[in-house]
């Protein structure tokens, strides 16, 4: 189920965005919002919230946020969209084998190996499993959190703060940013938000972007990692 259509259509009340199946046949998704114009931005993150994202490929220059206008058909977008839903919930073994191999390096200082273990899964991996491979480092953060914490990771509840109170988007730089709140929402069940900050940092204007925020994922996750284990040096 790759070749997939968004359509998002204005009515005398809203919008509707449908999401078509490949054969165009049958309403994968069927949405209705009160806006008195379109939104493009917004209608990529609506369906982020909902299970799919905005193909990277659609994000061209003659696109508004990957969507396109139809042909004499006036207040009609329509952009290709994949699923993020389904088996992006859950990291598969081999995926979780390799991470817990990065991490292990990062933890003991090898840097270096632990960047080319991760580069090696991004290099032929599809949104699916690199979905996978930001959640599994999160569970690892997750759990190295709450052990450095005391608490049980099942029932703590997780916010973002700075030493100073300053607004973390005005000090951080991106990837630092992505990491931290990618991390938190996780670990306070918050799909929607993974997804979201997921589908922002991977359809980016920069191609770098993404790149730079699944390293900072993973050396936040081995810091963490390391930080909890006894007898670390901290």
């Amino acid at each position: 189920m790759n070749n997939l259509t968004a359509i998002c259509t204005g009515t005398p009340d809203g919008y509707r965005i449908r999401v078509l199946d490949e054969d165009h046949g049958i309403y994968l998704a069927h949405l209705f919002f009160d806006w008195d114009s379109f939104r493009p931005a917004s209608a990529g993150h609506r369906l982020i919230e909902h299970g799919y994202m905005i193909r990277p490929d659609a994000r061209t220059l003659d696109a508004v946020n990957g969507w396109r206008e139809v042909q004499g058909q006036p207040g009609t977008w329509t952009v290709p969209v994949m699923p993020t839903n389904g088996d992006t919930t859950e990291t598969s073994p081999m995926v979780a084998e390799r991470l817990a191999e990065a991490v292990s390096h990062w933890t003991e200082g090898r840097h270096d190996q632990a960047r080319g273990v991760l580069a090696d899964l991004a290099r032929n991996g599809t949104p699916s499993l690199l979905y996978g491979v930001a959640t599994g480092l999160a569970v690892m953060a997750k759990v190295a959190l709450a052990k450095m914490q005391g608490l049980d990771p099942d029932t703590a509840s997780w916010i973002l703060l700075t030493t100073d109170g300053s607004r973390p988007e005005d000090i951080l730089p991106q990837p630092h940013l992505f990491a931290a709140r990618f991390i938190i929402a996780f670990a306070n069940g918050d799909t929607a938000t993974t997804l979201a900050l997921y589908g922002a940092a991977f359809t980016a204007p920069d191609p770098e972007l993404f790149s730079h925020c699944l390293e900072m994922l993973l050396a936040a996750t081995g810091e963490a990692v390391r930080a909890a284990t006894p007898g670390a040096d901290r």
